[in-house]
């Protein structure tokens, strides 16, 4: 998978993220589900805005599209990309 299709991909899922939390009633008892997509809309702007800006980077180095950042729990962690 290119990084232009992991963008794709990052941007449909934003999309239904979008529509979940617009769609869902502003009652009390939503109140942790807003606060649950939200925070993973905000995990997922973070994680595209770190991929657009590798790919930048790998513009400038080739040798560095052979490698993807992925996300390990609490830190990000270089991997080949093969």
């Amino acid at each position: 998978m290119k990084y232009q299709e992991i963008i794709s991909k990052l941007e449909e899922i934003e999309g239904s993220l979008d529509d979940a939390f617009y769609s869902l009633p502003e009652y009390n008892a939503n109140v942790d589900s807003r606060d649950y997509i939200d925070s993973a809309r905000s995990e997922l702007y973070c994680l595209k805005e770190d991929i657009e800006k590798k790919v930048k980077k790998s513009e400038k180095k080739p040798w560095l599209s052979r490698y993807l950042f992925v996300r390990s729990s609490t830190k990000w962690e270089e991997t080949i990309w093969l």
